[in-house]
């Protein structure tokens, strides 16, 4: 049996059905695996756009998402995705090829070669091991699977030389035993439940660590009338119009307020990111006493909470609700949703995000209730992420953590390979889409629904604004590709250019309702936001 065969079918006993890369010379014997496991395969025009779709993938799948490279270059395409996926706790196994063990670190120019590609991309994602015989990759792959689904999940990254790719092994490897999952000590509980049955004015932070828990987390909230305020990877957690949800808000006053004020603060799987707070560096009003939950021990060791729970928040959740007592009576009005009000009423819209808010109206008032939404780095994204109400049917990724340019396009076909009856809404600037503009064709080439709106405004419209803040002449700001709508129908895409918020309004109707990819590209003197 080739390795490749036995590779692949002993990736199949993990569950694993899709696999997103480039085919190589080098990659040829995992193909012929893929192909025998009955794996399906996506082809992306850039290993970057196939990192991208791994991370939206595995996001909505919930199931690990699989790259498969080459050697160098390969690699060297893809590690943007996956340190993307690192800061975010996404699950991608990258296979990549590697030089020939004799070859290996000899600089004699083989191709494909670098001078540690392990050292590469451990550099990016941590967890990264080279597989040195065929007998061992079935070890490592069980490895890698632990640092993929137990704890936080990161990223993991096997390199399999080229000789050990050609060679044969003797018959089908068995999956290794699942790893235990750390146990959910009693006193725990015990502590959390005393603390919270006591407050009074508690508050829930809900971070992407609670997202498999959003049932838990509405129940929670509703048992302690508590407002649910949520990070940007938390979106959709507890639905907008639910009367105890806040929303993405903790950069502003009302949300911060809440906080101050609290007696308790359940931070529920997040790390208090930058993000969170719009990259101000501000911390968190300190507020009541701190209970955090979160997998990954690191991150109670660094915020020093009153009572720290190493656990999944689902689990914790689950136990914790089951020793709560149920409250004596619902009040017409309870006191947790006028707090949760008063937060949603205080917020510092900046003009630019007012100018933007019409086109946000026009747009979402189209938007189907399960959409999957992808957001690149683009001002009307950054006004949606605190503007746009999430309902927990919709999907919101908005990888804002490492802040790359260029991953709502490919992140839209990800997800539509993972949720093919769902509709899809990527919305991108047009300097971030010229980074993995040839997923478009990847896009059309899959035949599945989707809307590309390309906020157009003549360049990198943010950093712009930040030389101009700064009293800096702009340099190197003011790029185009002076029609988008041209290069998006060569590519096979339906495509139009919009001038006003009805205009948008009418080309989305028409989009959710037509199969295949269309492009909408948005252009006009406020969008342009120049003097």
């Amino acid at each position: 049996m080739w390795f490749g065969e036995a590779a692949a079918h002993l990736l199949s006993q993990y569950g694993i059905e899709d696999v997103f890369g480039i085919p190589g010379v080098h990659t040829v014997e995992l193909y012929r695996g893929f192909g025998s496991a009955g794996l399906r395969t996506h082809v992306a025009r850039h290993e970057q756009g196939c990192g991208f779709m791994a991370d939206a993938y595995a996001r909505v799948s919930g199931r690990v998402g699989v790259c498969a490279v080459v050697t160098g270059p390969g690699l060297l395409n893809l590690l943007t995705p996956a340190a993307q996926a690192w800061h975010d706790s996404v699950p991608i196994l990258i296979l990549a090829a590697s030089t020939r063990s004799d070859l290996a670190g000899q600089a004699r120019g083989a191709l494909h070669d670098i001078p540690d590609q392990a050292a590469a991309a451990a550099g990016a994602i941590g967890w990264s091991k080279v597989v040195r015989s065929p007998e061992a990759f079935p070890e490592l792959l069980a490895e890698a699977w632990g640092v993929l689904t137990t704890g936080r999940p990161r990223p993991a990254c096997l390199h399999i030389p080229i000789d050990v790719l050609d060679s044969q092994v003797p018959g089908p490897w068995t999956r290794a035993p699942a790893a235990d999952r750390p146990s959910l000590e009693p006193s725990s509980i015990d502590a959390v439940r005393a603390l919270v049955a006591a407050a009074e004015r508690p508050v829930i932070i809900a971070g992407g660590g609670s997202r498999s828990a959003a049932p838990e987390v509405q129940r929670l909230a509703e048992r302690l009338d508590a407002p649910v305020l949520t990070t940007g990877n938390g979106s959709g957690v507890i639905d907008a119009s639910h009367p105890l949800a806040v929303g993405t808000l903790l950069p502003f006053s009302g949300a911060r307020d809440l906080v101050a004020a609290a007696d308790v603060v359940l931070a529920l799987g997040t790390e208090f990111s930058e993000t969170d707070v719009i990259y101000t560096g501000i911390p968190l009003p300190a507020g009541g006493d701190l209970v955090m939950v979160d997998v990954d021990p690191a991150q109670l060791s660094a915020h020093r909470p009153r009572i720290g729970v190493c656990a999944d928040v689902r689990t914790f959740l689950s136990a914790l609700l089951g020793v709560l007592p149920e409250p004596a009576g619902v009040e017409p009005q309870r006191a947790g949703a006028q707090r949760a009000e008063r937060a949603r009423s205080r917020i510092e819209w900046t003009s630019d995000s007012r100018r933007h808010m019409p086109w946000l109206d026009a747009l979402w008032s189209m938007c189907p209730p399960d959409l999957i939404t992808t957001l690149d780095s683009t001002q009307l994204a950054y006004t949606a992420h605190q503007y746009v109400p999430r309902t927990r049917s919709a999907t919101w990724l908005a990888p804002y953590g490492l802040g790359t340019l260029g991953p709502a396009l490919p992140m839209a076909v990800g997800a539509g390979i993972a949720a093919p009856d769902r509709p899809t809404l990527a919305v991108c600037g047009d300097g971030g889409l010229l980074f993995t503009l040839p997923e478009l064709a990847t896009a059309v080439d899959a035949g599945r629904q989707l809307l590309l709106v390309v906020w157009d405004n003549r360049g990198y419209g943010e950093i712009r604004d930040s030389f101009d803040r700064a009293g800096v002449a702009r340099t190197d700001t003011e790029v185009t590709a002076f029609d988008l709508v041209a290069v998006a129908a060569g590519f096979g895409a339906h495509a139009v250019r919009v001038t006003t918020p009805g205009d948008l309004r009418d080309e989305a109707q028409k989009a959710f309702l037509r199969k295949g990819v269309s492009v909408v590209v948005v252009t006009a003197d406020d969008v342009l936001g120049t003097d």
